[in-house]
């Protein structure tokens, strides 16, 4: 499933902090679907509300994403 989404924008909704997971909300078919997410730079936090692309699967429905500028 976390593979159908790579390359898609989503939307923070739990804040990624370094060593923790957070949570994405990544439109999916004919709706959204929350995925819990970790950034690629495991130092940077990403706050609430940021967009970020989705750049890999981690397995199940964790994904590793990137902030968008």
């Amino acid at each position: 499933m976390a593979a159908d989404v790579i390359g898609k924008f989503a939307r923070v909704t739990a804040a990624i902090t370094p060593g923790h997971l957070g949570e994405v909300l990544i439109e999916v078919r004919a709706g959204s679907e929350r995925f819990l997410a970790r950034a690629t730079d495991s130092e940077s936090t990403i706050p609430k509300h940021a967009q970020v692309l989705v750049v890999g699967s981690l397995g199940g429905r964790t994904v590793e994403v990137v902030p968008v500028k």
